[in-house]
C-alpha cells in the first residue's frame, strides 16, 4: 500500500494515511513534551535547591575574611552597621543582615518572613557558625512580624499570577479554534484578548490586596500588571499558534507555563535559581510581575517597574507578529 493510500471519513471525503498519521503523531508530541518538560523543569529548579551568591549584609566582622571560608553560596556585603544594612533588606537588595555587637555579646540576625522558612534555613547556619566562633549568643529577628513565620505570600503570590498567565495560554488556544468557525476579525480577537485580560487582572488584583491581604496596598498597581501579563501569554500564544501550529502551543506552554513558572522565583528567591535560570527568569514575564507585586507590597518597589515593562514587550513584540502573520493570511486568501 502506498503512502497515498486514503481512508474513509464519515461524512467527508478520504483523507489520505499520511495527512492522518502526521497529525495523529503531532497531537501526541505535543502532548507528550509539554508534560515531560513540565516534569523536567519544575524537578531541574526545585530539587534541592541550592543558593548561588545569596546576598547577605554583615556589619561589625570583615565579609572578605568570612567570603572566604563561605564559599560562593552566599554574597557577603560588607555594610557600616545594622541600620545600614536594614535600609538594604528593606529594598530587598539583601535577604539576611548579620550583626556582630561585641557590647552585648551577641550576633544579631535579621530576615524578612516575606521569603519564607528556606531563605532562614540557609542563613541561619552562617550566623550561628560566627556566633559560635565569636564565643556569642545568636539572635534571631524578623523584620516583618505582620507576616506571620508560617504565612508565604511569595507561594500564594506565585500561584495568582500562575492563574493569571493560564488564563491567557487557555485563551490563546480557545480563540484560536473559534476565530476559525466565526471568521473574527484581528481587531475583534484583539478586543476579546484586552477585555479578557483586563478582567482576570481585576479578579486576581482584589485577591492578593482586599480580600486575602496577601499583598497589602497592591490592587491599583497590580492591576496592570497582571493585566499585561494575560495579554502577552493570549497574544504571544495566538501568534506562536498561528505560525507553527501545535508546536506553537507547546513553546507557549513552554513559555508560560512550564518554564516561565518554574523560575518565577515566588517559592524559592532569585538566589536559588542557577544562573541560566536566572537570565530566563529576568525575560520571561511572569517572573517579573511575581517580584514586582512583591516589591510593591514589601520592599519599596524596587524593581517595580520591571513588571510593566516586560509584559509589554511581550504584548508589543506578540501583537506585531499577529499583524504581520494577518496580512500575510490575506494575502494569500486573494492570490
Amino acid at each position: 500500500m502506498s503512502d497515498e493510500t486514503t481512508l474513509p471519513t464519515k461524512g467527508s471525503s478520504a483523507i489520505p494515511r499520511k495527512t492522518m498519521v502526521r497529525a495523529v503523531l503531532t497531537v501526541m508530541v505535543s502532548a507528550l513534551l509539554t508534560g515531560g518538560l513540565f516534569s523536567l523543569f519544575y524537578i531541574a529548579v526545585f530539587n534541592a535547591p541550592e543558593p548561588h551568591e545569596l546576598p547577605i549584609a554583615v556589619a561589625g566582622i570583615s565579609a572578605t575574611g568570612l567570603q572566604e571560608q563561605s564559599g560562593n553560596q552566599y554574597k557577603l556585603i560588607q555594610v557600616s552597621d545594622q541600620a545600614a544594612g536594614l535600609a538594604q533588606l528593606n529594598r530587598h537588595d539583601v535577604y539576611g543582615v548579620i550583626e556582630l555587637d561585641g557590647a552585648q555579646r551577641t550576633v544579631v540576625l535579621s530576615y524578612t518572613s516575606v521569603d519564607g522558612s528556606s531563605v532562614l534555613a540557609y542563613m541561619q547556619p552562617l550566623a550561628a557558625r560566627i556566633a559560635r566562633s565569636a564565643g556569642m549568643t545568636l539572635k534571631v529577628r524578623n523584620t516583618t512580624p505582620e507576616v506571620a513565620a508560617n504565612a508565604t505570600p511569595g507561594r500564594s503570590v506565585f500561584f495568582a499570577v500562575f492563574g493569571t498567565a493560564l488564563t491567557g495560554f487557555v485563551l490563546s488556544q480557545a480563540l484560536s479554534s473559534l476565530a476559525k468557525k466565526l471568521r473574527l476579525s484581528l481587531r475583534a480577537r484583539l478586543g476579546i484578548m484586552l477585555l479578557v485580560s483586563v478582567i482576570a487582572g481585576l479578579f486576581v488584583a482584589l485577591l492578593l490586596d482586599p480580600w486575602y491581604g496577601i499583598a497589602p496596598g497592591t490592587f491599583w498597581s497590580a492591576l496592570p500588571m497582571l493585566a499585561l501579563l494575560c495579554m502577552s501569554a493570549v497574544v504571544t500564544g495566538t501568534a506562536l499558534l498561528e505560525a507553527f501550529g501545535p508546536l506553537g502551543q507547546v513553546i507557549t506552554a513552554v513559555l508560560f507555563i512550564t518554564l516561565g513558572n518554574a523560575t518565577a522565583t515566588g517559592i524559592l528567591p532569585m538566589p536559588f535559581l542557577s544562573p541560566s535560570y536566572q537570565v530566563v527568569s529576568r525575560i520571561l514575564p511572569t517572573g517579573n510581575v511575581v517580584r514586582a507585586v512583591l516589591s510593591s507590597a514589601y520592599f519599596e518597589g524596587t524593581g517595580q517597574f520591571l513588571g510593566y515593562l516586560v509584559p509589554l514587550i511581550w504584548v508589543t513584540v506578540g501583537a506585531l507578529a499577529l499583524v504581520g502573520l494577518d496580512r500575510r493570511h490575506r494575502a494569500d486568501s486573494r492570490g
